[in-house]
C-alpha cells in the first residue's frame, strides 16, 4: 500500500474485527476500530487526520461499504452532510433502496423526505445489481451498489438554513397525500403558502411528491422572507 493512502475499517462484529488485523496486521496504513460507526464521531476523527496529511492542499476521505440493510439510511444521513471530510460514498445496499435513493422520480410512492436529502448533499449514482446467489449466507434480496459524489458546503442549494430547510421538507412529507398548504399550515399561513407556491410556479394546490428538491429550495426561501 503506497505510504500515503490510509485505511480506516470499521467493524463491529469482533471475529471479524480480529480475522482483518491477522491478515493484515503488518499494514501500518491500516486502523481496524471496533465500534458502531452510528455512534462513532466520525468528523472530529477524521478531519485532524486530513488537516495533517494535507500539508497544504486540501485532501477528503472516501467511503466504501457493505453496509447492513437495517442501518443503510443512519449512515446516509450521517456522512453526506460531511463534504469537508468526504468527496465520494461507495455503498452496497439492498437493491431495491439503491434504486430508490438515487432514481425516485416525483410522483410517485418511492419519491421520499431522504430523496431530497440526498440531493440536497451529494449527486447519487446507482451502478449495478449483485444478484443474492454472490453473498454468503445467500440472502432474500439482492444488493446494489450506488455512488454518492458527495458535495462539499459551497456547492449546497442556498437555502437561509439547513435545519429549517429540512423541518419544512419532513413537515410537507408528514402529510404526503395532503396539500402543502394543509401540511405546512402549522408553519405558515395557508395564504402565505399558496401565495409562495404561485410565485414560484407551482399550483396553490401544490403536493410534496410534486415538489423537486429545487422547488422546495425556492418554496422555503420564499417563506422565509414573509
Amino acid at each position: 500500500m503506497p505510504s500515503f493512502y490510509y485505511v480506516f475499517v470499521w467493524c463491529q462484529d469482533k471475529h471479524m474485527a480480529t480475522l482483518v488485523r491477522d491478515r493484515f496486521g503488518s499494514t501500518e496504513q491500516l486502523k481496524v476500530i471496533e465500534e458502531d460507526i452510528t455512534k462513532f464521531h466520525v468528523h472530529s476523527h477524521f478531519l485532524p487526520i486530513l488537516e495533517e496529511k494535507s500539508r497544504g492542499t486540501k485532501k477528503y476521505a472516501k467511503v466504501v461499504s457493505n453496509l447492513p440493510f437495517n442501518v443503510s439510511t443512519e449512515v446516509v444521513k450521517q456522512i453526506l452532510p460531511m463534504g469537508d471530510v468526504f468527496s465520494v460514498m461507495v455503498l452496497m445496499l439492498q437493491d431495491e433502496a439503491a434504486l430508490r435513493l438515487a432514481n425516485a422520480s416525483i410522483q410517485t410512492p418511492e419519491y421520499r423526505p431522504i430523496n431530497v436529502f440526498v440531493n440536497f448533499y451529494s449527486e447519487p449514482e446507482y451502478k449495478f445489481k449483485v444478484e443474492r446467489a454472490n453473498f454468503f449466507p445467500q440472502p432474500t434480496v439482492d444488493g446494489g451498489v450506488i455512488r454518492f459524489k458527495i458535495k462539499d458546503a459551497g456547492e449546497y442549494p442556498p437555502v437561509s438554513s439547513n435545519k429549517s430547510f429540512f423541518s419544512m421538507v419532513n413537515s410537507a412529507f408528514n402529510g404526503k397525500r395532503k396539500m402543502l398548504r394543509k401540511s405546512l399550515q402549522h408553519l405558515y399561513s395557508s395564504a402565505d403558502i399558496e401565495a409562495a407556491l404561485t410565485n414560484i410556479g407551482l399550483p396553490p394546490t401544490a403536493r410534496p411528491s410534486e415538489l423537486m428538491m429545487d422547488d422546495f429550495v425556492r418554496l422555503h426561501n420564499y417563506l422565509g422572507n414573509v
